[in-house]
């Protein structure tokens, strides 16, 4: 397994947003999680990546328990995220956005950064090189120098997506990645997210609303109400789930 999670619970006094979660993530597999908003799901992506500490439960990634680790820890190990909220720094270029995420794993230190020795400037180097090369991957080389806030809604996304890609993951987490998207830009999304699992041999979790999304897209679906996992299958087992029907997707959702 590439991630674990076991029983994992968050309470706050009286209200229990997750109880008992348990997931498990096989190699290149996307998965999906969905359900209403304030069913929990921000809140097991928070769990998972140590921005919330579980009341009960833990979380282990390629078998090792990180549940009380740094989240930076957790990003420098090879788990990755974005956010619902984008979170750039808007008024840096697009590729410097790329650039310090993709410092997590250098190798000089401050000595050789202040006298700027070559290994200092090789590096730098290969930062680029790395950066240029993801912003070549979701179609923003472009507009590597212009700055992060001139972007456009879905390209903003799309940054998002590279800078969390810069940490070489190996299981990226994404966080409605489609929210705010005409249908046009939600299908190059979609086939964006498949290439990168291809390309850089990824598996990947996500949340989404977009019902129809998430069943084009993932290979394995769980569904969560009111903090509960009620549902999890493939695409067909979740569409015609009787439950799922009822609670989430509506009679449309027979059809998507």
């Amino acid at each position: 397994m590439i991630l674990e999670a076991v029983n994992l619970t968050k309470k706050y006094r009286g209200l229990t947003a997750v109880n008992s979660y348990t997931l498990r993530i096989e190699p290149g597999i996307i998965h999906g999680l969905i359900g209403p908003n304030g069913a929990g799901k921000t809140t097991v992506f928070n769990m998972l990546t140590s921005l919330v500490q579980p009341t009960e439960g833990k979380v282990l990634f390629l078998g090792e328990d990180i549940t009380r680790k740094r989240p930076d820890q957790i990003a420098g190990l090879g788990l990755a995220r974005t956010f619902q909220n984008i979170r750039l720094f808007k008024e840096l270029s697009v590729l410097e956005n790329i650039m310090i995420a993709a410092q997590i794993h250098k190798k000089y230190g401050l000595f050789s950064t202040l006298l700027c020795l070559p290994s200092f400037k090789q590096e730098e180097k290969e930062i680029v090189h790395k950066a240029e090369q993801l912003l070549e991957t979701v179609g923003l080389i472009a507009l590597k120098d212009h700055k992060a806030r001139s972007l456009s809604y879905g390209n903003q996304r799309k940054l998002e997506i590279a800078r969390a890609l810069a940490l070489s993951p190996k299981l990226l987490l994404l966080d409605e990645p489609a929210a705010g998207m005409n249908p046009n830009e939600s299908i190059e999304l979609m086939t964006m997210i498949k290439n990168i699992r291809d390309q850089y041999d990824l598996s990947i979790l996500l949340i989404e609303h977009d019902i129809p999304f998430v069943m084009k897209l993932c290979e394995h679906i769980q569904v969560l109400n009111y903090g509960q996992l009620i549902a999890e299958g493939n695409p067909e087992e979740i569409r015609s789930n009787p439950e799922v029907i009822r609670a989430y997707l509506g009679r449309a959702a027979e059809h998507a």
